[in-house]
């Protein structure tokens, strides 16, 4: 995409009542596209600010999703935050919420309420199990539904115990879907003029990203679960390790070549796909045996040179030191407030030039978003005091000009 195109959501308001990953990193889609997004938070801040390590709330969850985003804090429990949020909803685009259902309903912030009045209003609803069936008031997580949708039985060791995947894929992979789906309503609404609730679950997620393997399913059933290809698989070498894929015939051909095992090439029990997967033990043993004689380095270049899948495996340290992830400019070092510069990788498809901005300290911009509504000063101070909203720095403005 060239730098000088606008971006296709410029000028688009979007605001996000969500928290954690999935609804965030929707908002965050949006936001690296040219939307505009102020991101309400309560009193003790978005509960993904507490995940994992997290210096004054901007834990890599806090940092990851919310780039760009202006933070104002509302207390909801209070008529006057209720209020507030209206008011801010009246003038966005999209709302993305991702509370239990029932919750926005006693919040006075429904689809329906807000609708009434803005029948174009785009509404992002994202929950664990969806708006309905036995499961939807349940509480659920990236880990609750990587167990349920068989994520965790697909990844099983060696051993067969069920095993997490390490990243939080479901969230992540869900939030992509809802950014999708809300790009597909905004559409909707430019060329027919209605507006859309669209409603995404982590348990639909789940299940979308994992569609190859459960379809597979359905053609293997009765017969025991075999790899996608022989070989592939991660190997040791003699300095880190490496990942080989022979995807066909042709394929396979070229890494007989290049680990010098050219009679490979006539032995009839390799020759056929199926025949590979019989003897796929011996196969891996073989390539085991000869990956460990020579470094990485040496294997990548000669499997490129007869055109076989390979990559070496990286930590995260390794990937942002790799020079072509590093051509590609897919990553921008991000200075948030007090903590060292974080790499995070831009949003695919997005503009590569445009400057990625530090995610907000909880309620860094509630007075700026207030004054935004057209409140003046005095009654931003009462509402500070009343403890209808909150800030970092939640000092009155005249005093904090006294500092």
């Amino acid at each position: 995409m060239d730098a000088s195109t606008s971006r296709p959501y410029e000028g688009l308001k979007v605001l996000d009542l969500s928290q954690a990953i999935a609804g965030p990193y929707c908002a965050e889609i949006l936001l690296q596209n040219g939307a505009e997004v102020i991101k309400v938070e309560p009193p003790g801040g978005d509960w993904g600010r507490t995940i994992g390590y997290g210096p004054d709330g901007m834990s890599a969850i806090a940092i990851a999703f919310n780039l760009g985003k202006r933070s104002i804090c509302i207390d909801a429990a209070s008529g006057a935050g209720r209020a507030l949020m209206r008011r801010l909803a009246a003038q966005a685009d999209v709302v993305i919420e991702s509370f239990r259902p029932g919750v926005m309903e006693r919040l006075g912030l429904s689809y329906a309420e807000l609708a009434r009045e803005r029948p174009e209003l785009i509404y992002v609803s994202v929950t664990a199990f969806g708006p309905d069936g036995p499961y939807a008031d349940r509480p659920g997580s990236d880990s609750t539904l990587q167990a349920l949708s068989g994520m965790m039985v697909a990844n099983r060791d060696g051993n067969g115990k069920p095993r997490k995947v390490g990243i939080l894929l479901v969230d992540v992979a869900t939030g992509i879907y809802a950014a999708q789906a809300t790009g597909g309503a905004l559409y909707r609404r430019a060329t027919q003029g209605k507006g859309s609730h669209v409603q995404i679950s982590l348990l639909d997620g789940a299940a979308a990203v994992q569609s190859n393997g459960i379809v597979d399913l359905a053609l293997g059933a009765g017969r025991p679960a075999q790899a996608l290809s022989v070989p592939a698989g991660t190997f040791a070498t003699a300095d880190g390790y490496i990942n080989v894929t022979s995807l066909h015939d042709r394929m396979f051909a070229g890494l007989s070549r290049a680990i010098g095992k050219e009679e490979w090439l006539t032995d009839p029990r390799y020759v056929t796909v199926a025949a590979r997967f019989e003897q796929a033990a011996q196969i891996n043993a073989e390539l085991d045996a000869v990956f460990q004689t020579r470094p990485s380095a040496h294997w990548l270049e000669v499997l490129g040179e007869h055109s076989v899948v390979c990559g070496r495996v990286n930590g995260y340290a390794e990937l942002l030191a790799d020079p072509h992830v590093r051509d590609r400019n897919i990553f921008q070092e991000i200075e948030q407030q007090g903590i060292p510069l974080v790499s995070v990788p831009r949003v695919p498809g997005t503009q590569p030039g445009l400057a990625l901005m530090p995610a907000p300290r909880v309620g860094e911009h509630t007075r700026e978003v207030l004054a935004g509504l057209g409140i003046g000063t005095a009654e931003i101070d009462a509402l500070f005091y009343a403890g209808v909203v909150a800030s970092a720095a939640h000092q009155p403005q005249a005093a904090q000009a006294n500092t």
